[in-house]
């Protein structure tokens, strides 16, 4: 049976703004935390971030022309790990590391091992993310996310992503989360952070599935790394190794994505 297993899950808050800061500083803040992640790969479990066989860098609010002094993978990671191959995308929003993670299992599978790391800081102070009226009040970081593949069989039983149609995309991402937990035959699943006016409603409509914690009231909307957030918390006050989950993500222009996940049984979950 194909199977995809979250080994290690990092995240790193940044402050909600870069007032009389600026790009610099954000970069190398940036920097740091990158580095501090994937030195934390596998620290303590005879392996590191040097067996990923691709980086996957995606993000919703920075993108490769603009933000591109911000998030020069290479050398925020230096040469001492520079030497594991890096892709950027923004392309799907807060879904990116579901389409991520599906080119990977797909066209590179014989690759068991691949990082996936998430950026969203508002380094160049734009008021639109710093909150809206589609998701309330945003929360800015980087979470990193290391993953093994095995087995036979077809990935696509993991793994669904598609465009919301209809009008309400919240509603359509509630109604095709349903459809997927049953078809994943899952009993957990992780979603985005979403304010109480549409929080309320999506999770009264999953009546019934064991959902992960809702912590917009402490981080706002984190963007694609709303659902591990989730997970990372809710592991630190329940023991979620071993399980498998559902993650969720859902991006403004309709995109979503959702994978099956097995938690490593010695996962190594970091909240810096």
């Amino acid at each position: 049976m194909f199977r995809i297993t979250l080994k290690d899950a990092l995240y790193s808050p940044f402050a909600d703004e870069y007032v009389g800061r600026g790009v610099v500083e954000s970069t190398c803040e940036i920097d740091t935390v990158l580095r501090k992640h994937v030195s934390a790969i596998g620290s303590e479990h005879g392996y590191s971030y040097l067996s990923a066989q691709h980086h996957y860098l995606c993000s919703t609010i920075m993108d490769s022309v603009f933000s591109a002094a911000a998030m020069d993978a290479v050398r925020s990671l230096g040469d001492g790990y520079a030497v594991v191959p890096q892709s950027f995308t923004h392309a799907y929003e807060c879904a990116c590391w579901g389409y991520c993670m599906q080119y990977h299992v797909e066209h590179k599978r014989e690759q068991a091992a691949f990082a996936i790391s998430i950026m969203d800081v508002n380094s160049m102070e734009m008021s639109y993310w710093s909150s809206n009226e589609q998701w309330g009040k945003s929360g800015f970081g980087i979470t990193t996310l290391f993953f093994e593949i095995d087995g036979e069989g077809d990935p696509g039983a993991l793994l669904h992503t598609g465009v919301a149609a209809g009008g309400n995309n919240i509603i359509v991402f509630a109604s095709v989360a349903k459809q997927v937990v049953n078809n994943f035959r899952a009993r957990r699943l992780s979603l985005p952070f979403f304010p109480e006016n549409m929080s309320v409603p999506v999770r009264r409509s999953l009546k019934g599935v064991e959902l992960l914690t809702e912590w917009h009231s402490a981080y706002g909307h984190a963007f694609g790394s709303d659902p591990w957030i989730s997970f990372i918390r809710d592991h630190a006050q329940s023991n979620l190794a071993g399980q498998r989950i559902v993650f969720g993500s859902l991006a403004l222009r309709g995109y979503y994505c959702f994978a099956d996940i097995a938690i490593d049984a010695d996962v190594n979950v970091r909240h810096f």
